[in-house]
């Protein structure tokens, strides 16, 4: 699994890494098990993120493509998604 904030050296501040692996754990979620469906919480839960943190990071994946929210606020991965961002 990808490196935690602290642990990557890159030129990018702070925030952005830390968002960017936020969206990676996220993604992942999704890629792991085909088909699953996830609600807010269930997503913040399980990638270990604050929920207000989860809901921007699917609305990121919802404005990619990467994601769809279905009707009662579950979120699936689009059946056009690739595996990567």
């Amino acid at each position: 699994m990808a490196r935690s904030c602290e642990a990557q050296r890159m030129s990018q501040p702070h925030q952005t890494r830390c968002f960017k692996e936020a969206l990676v754990r996220v993604q992942h979620l999704f890629v792991e098990a085909c088909g699953v469906t996830l609600t807010t919480a269930d997503a913040a839960q399980m990638a270990g993120l604050d929920r207000q943190v989860c809901r921007v990071v699917l609305r990121t994946l919802i404005e990619t493509g990467y994601l769809e929210q279905r009707p009662g606020g579950m979120f699936v991965r689009s059946s056009s998604a690739s595996h990567e961002l």
